[in-house]
């Protein structure tokens, strides 16, 4: 299909646009969160993404503040004739969660076009699967003696997550909602539902951690490609001590054992929160996959 701007047909993103859109993103191999197919679906209820198949690469469209903004077309087609066809549908272009790699390739072709911001808030912490995994190193004791302290408390064991843990995932949600307030609790339980409703669907993974017999921690994650996991949700109950780098760690030596060629774990950004930029920086991120914004320049 030749792509121009009145063959970019954007329709709500489901699970049946997971196929083809996988297939693109693994031709892209991008490391980026924001182009895991799972945060597309799961956070449709507040995001309203929007997806599009032109040439070979899948754009995907979101609303804030009543504005369009696009991710970067990820794909195997040529890039040029989907950029032209995107500003001709939409002059005032705006491009988010762009990758250094991705803002290169754009400014190969269009390099006077865009004004461009780095935005900080929305880097990706990119970890060594097999640092989290040891927690191996002075840099990380801490975590190490987190964990010793919690296996010294508790009777534990880890599990995958399957759809009879979520019950037990929901309460420990709650709790966590308790500590929380604003927008932020809403937003989680409603992509955590999603997650929970497609489980399978989407090829999610996750791990529940019990203690003495009480679900205390879960997370659940995906794969980005064929070395690299993203994890989507991590919540554990507030007083049980070393159940966060538990659950961590726990889960990471779950995906290598079911993924041998996992190298890499993106576990997303900080959104500019303090504490949790403080929490993510502790785990000792390989690199930030920085991220910029492109506006379409003034004429």
């Amino acid at each position: 299909m030749i792509c121009n701007a009145k063959a970019l047909s954007f329709h709500t993103v489901t699970v049946a646009d997971k196929v083809p859109y996988l297939s693109l993103a693994m031709a892209e191999r991008s490391p980026s969160a924001d182009h895991a197919f799972a945060n597309l679906y799961l956070w449709n209820e507040i995001y309203h993404q929007e997806i599009a198949f032109c040439e070979e690469r899948a754009l995907v469209r979101f609303q804030t503040d009543g504005q369009y903004q696009y991710l970067y077309p990820i794909g195997k087609g040529p890039l040029k004739p989907v950029l032209e066809a995107m500003l001709a549908a939409d002059p005032q272009l705006r491009l988010s969660a762009v990758t250094e790699d991705e803002l290169s390739n754009i400014l190969a072709d269009f390099p006077d076009t865009f004004d461009v911001f780095e935005t900080r808030d929305i880097a990706d912490y990119l970890y060594s699967a097999r640092s989290l995994a040891t927690l191996s190193g002075k840099k990380l004791h801490g975590k190490r003696n987190h964990i010793n302290a919690f296996t010294a408390a508790n009777v534990w064991t880890v599990k995958p997550l399957t759809p009879a843990d979520f019950d037990a995932c929901r309460h420990i949600l709650d709790i966590w909602a308790t500590l929380h307030e604003g927008s932020a609790v809403r937003n989680e339980r409603l992509a955590a539902e999603r997650a929970f409703a497609a489980y399978d669907a989407l090829e999610l993974y996750g791990a529940l951690l019990i203690a003495n017999e009480t679900p205390v921690a879960f997370t659940v994650g995906s794969m980005l490609t064929a070395d690299t996991m993203c994890v989507h949700f991590e919540k554990a109950l507030p007083d049980i001590q070393g159940a966060y780098p538990m659950i961590n760690r726990e889960f990471v030596r779950m995906m290598q054992t079911q993924h041998p060629s996992l190298a890499t774990v993106n576990r997303e950004d900080d959104m500019g929160i303090e504490n949790l930029r403080t929490a993510k920086l502790s785990y000792r991120p390989e690199r930030l996959l920085r991220k910029f914004s492109l506006r379409v320049k003034s004429r």
